[in-house]
């Protein structure tokens, strides 16, 4: 078993972030541990997406806790799936499935909620260290995840942008876009990789992040599209008309592979004095 050598940063929240970004590049797959004064965790990968993640340490949840918390499996019944996977060696999530205990959908949505937000608190930490050991291994269960599908605040093949970028100039040009009338969320966006480096906004019910990672994917289909059909152009702005929203996607003209994304209440919107005020928030933007 080979060991990757311990990463060390003096900037807080990186560790497990360089770490879980060399585990998502390797061919190999393995494991993630991490180690704080508060927290421990292990972070599983194979075929550069994660697997499954599991924290130890005060207030530390695991799925079964979630499922039961939620009344979406009794606790009799999770007590009887644990036992058949350790007899058989099973997927817990898969033996769910098979049971007919959960939809298999259901059970993604579930586990991909579960997985973020177990990864979001070991990046949150700010003394950790991590540690990847490359293990080749089997897994029995096609539910594991990007990292644009766990939406979380970085690439795995890119660099941190937040570095590079004037954070105090970004903040201030989406307060400014959420003065525009009908607006609601917004944020500045990483198309490469899904990453938002900057948003504002939303609610329990409309998640900014993941709305940035969802539409990096509108833009590069729209970029394929272009280049499919030979149009030598470049995207002024994208608009996906709901039933009570827009979403108003800009990419940036002073800097490739940036967007910002609006997103409006149709009923309080006026659309065409939005995509002007956004173009001109555009211009302040020093990046």
């Amino acid at each position: 078993m080979e060991l990757a050598p311990q990463m060390v940063s003096s900037q807080p929240r990186q560790v497990v972030r360089t770490v879980l970004r060399e585990a998502l590049e390797s061919q190999l797959g393995g494991e993630v541990v991490v180690k704080s004064s508060t927290l421990s965790g292990r972070i599983f990968v194979v075929a550069r997406k994660v697997a499954w993640a599991a924290i130890t340490g005060p207030g530390a949840t695991n799925f079964a806790s979630m499922l039961i918390h939620e009344r979406r499996v009794s606790r009799e019944d999770l007590q009887q799936v644990m036992d058949e996977c350790r007899k058989s060696g099973g997927n817990f999530c898969e033996t769910l499935v098979a049971w007919d205990l959960l939809p298999r959908d259901s059970v993604r949505e579930l586990l991909r909620r579960h997985l973020a937000d177990q990864l979001e608190a070991l990046l949150a930490l700010k003394d950790a260290q991590a540690l990847f050991v490359t293990q080749p291994r089997a897994y029995s269960s096609q539910l594991t995840f990007s990292i644009e599908e766990l939406a979380l605040p970085f690439s795995p093949t890119a660099p941190l942008l937040e570095e590079n970028i004037d954070m105090a100039n970004v903040k201030q040009c989406l307060e400014e876009s959420l003065k525009i009338d009908g607006a609601f969320a917004a944020c500045l966006v990483d198309a490469k990789s899904g990453m938002s480096l900057g948003s504002i906004g939303g609610n329990a019910t409309f998640n900014v992040d993941a709305a940035a990672a969802g539409n990096t994917e509108v833009v590069r289909a729209k970029l394929k599209t272009m280049n499919a059909l030979g149009i030598k152009d470049r995207i002024e702005d994208i608009l996906i008309t709901l039933g009570e929203q827009y979403h108003v996607i800009r990419p940036l003209s002073t800097k490739e592979g940036l967007f910002l994304y609006l997103a409006l209440h149709r009923a309080n919107a006026n659309l065409a004095m939005a995509r002007f005020k956004l173009a001109d928030i555009e211009k302040s933007l020093t990046l």
